[in-house]
């Protein structure tokens, strides 16, 4: 079992970490300090690994590990922080990005966006859903989902890139140790009743709401006409919550797993 992890978390580095290590170079300056850097970029990235096996690790999410890492380092250092040295990260194409890098960005600049900007990406980019299959979810044309999406994936990579080295090392997720099974539902059928009713603004509010207990989407599939939303709390339970996806349909139901 722990070989097979091993391969799963080298097969998955691999192949960007010569582009990491150079990158490393140009955060600390030195040959010395980007071979710690490295490593210690790995152990970190292993140890989330760890915790959790189906996070993706893409190159956006180990060179935000990596730029995080110096950030910290260059505080206790007291070494001063140039911004200008992300300008790699920036340089990542949004196609780059896996669905739990951009949910992460969303959940961390939710307020950068407009509602049915973020409701869009939420949609598209992190459950999965076409152009046309959100389009018909909340009653828009094709072209008009397009527009927008590519304005607000514009936005939120540009506003990312900035506010990167702010970010904090560990998501907020990982610092929840407490949550409320009672208020917790509440939102989850405010969420999935904004969805059946294409309320985008309750459903940014809802979603965000969400993000504050450390409760996120982790999967949605269409079965049948009816999307089902899986949300993974701090603990791990899952909740699972069916909606229509056609407006009109019958009232959502929900099941505890």
């Amino acid at each position: 079992m722990a070989t097979s992890f091993d391969e799963e978390f080298d097969k998955q580095t691999v192949p960007y970490r010569p582009e990491l290590l150079r990158y490393c170079r140009k955060l600390t300056g030195s040959e010395w300090d980007s071979e710690d850097l490295f490593q210690e970029v790995m152990l970190k990235a292993f140890r989330r690994f760890q915790r959790w096996p189906e996070r993706e690790l893409s190159k956006p999410y180990l060179y935000r590990i990596a730029a995080n890492a110096w950030f910290d380092i260059c505080r206790r250092r007291k070494i001063t922080f140039l911004p200008e040295l992300l300008l790699d990260q920036s340089k990542l194409a949004y196609s780059e990005w896996s669905r739990y890098d951009v949910r992460e960005s969303l959940e961390y600049l939710m307020d950068t966006l407009e509602p049915r900007q973020t409701v869009l990406i939420l949609l598209t980019d992190v459950f999965g859903f076409s152009p046309t299959e959100t389009g018909n979810a909340l009653g828009l044309p094709v072209s008009a989902i397009k527009a927008v999406l590519h304005r607000a994936r514009a936005r939120l990579k540009k506003v990312a890139d900035r506010q990167l080295h702010r970010l904090e090392e560990e998501n907020r997720t990982g610092k929840l140790t407490e949550s409320n099974p009672k208020a917790n539902t509440k939102l989850f059928e405010s969420f999935v009743k904004a969805f059946r009713e294409a309320d985008t603004e309750s459903m940014f509010r809802s979603y965000r709401d969400l993000s504050v207990y450390g409760v996120t989407v982790d999967q949605v599939l269409l079965v049948r006409e009816h999307a089902w939303f899986y949300f993974k709390d701090p603990d791990g339970n899952i909740l699972m919550m069916s909606s229509p996806f056609k407006r009109g349909g019958k009232p959502f139901t929900a099941e505890q797993e």
